[in-house]
């Protein structure tokens, strides 16, 4: 099926480039990307599992946000020695 969409030119350059680089022409590419975008899973469907455990856990959003923060600082910490 054909059909013609309007992207932004800053965009379309990136596409542009992209497709050069692999080495495809530029509507193939942008087919590509286009069927991978819809058949692969949504967001939704990606956070699930997630969203079901931190669910599961009991904990608030504040105290996963807290464990988080605790978790940069270490892992920031870690970088610095």
């Amino acid at each position: 099926m054909d059909m013609t969409i309007s992207i932004p030119k800053q965009v379309a350059d990136k596409l542009r480039l992209r497709a050069k680089a692999s080495g495809q022409p530029l509507p193939a590419y942008a087919s590509k990307i286009v069927e991978y975008a819809v058949q692969g899973p949504t967001l939704e469907e990606l956070l699930a599992p997630v969203q079901a455990d931190f669910a599961r856990s009991g904990m608030t959003e504040k105290q996963l946000l807290g464990l988080g923060r605790k978790l940069l600082h270490k892992v920031r910490a870690e970088k610095s020695n």
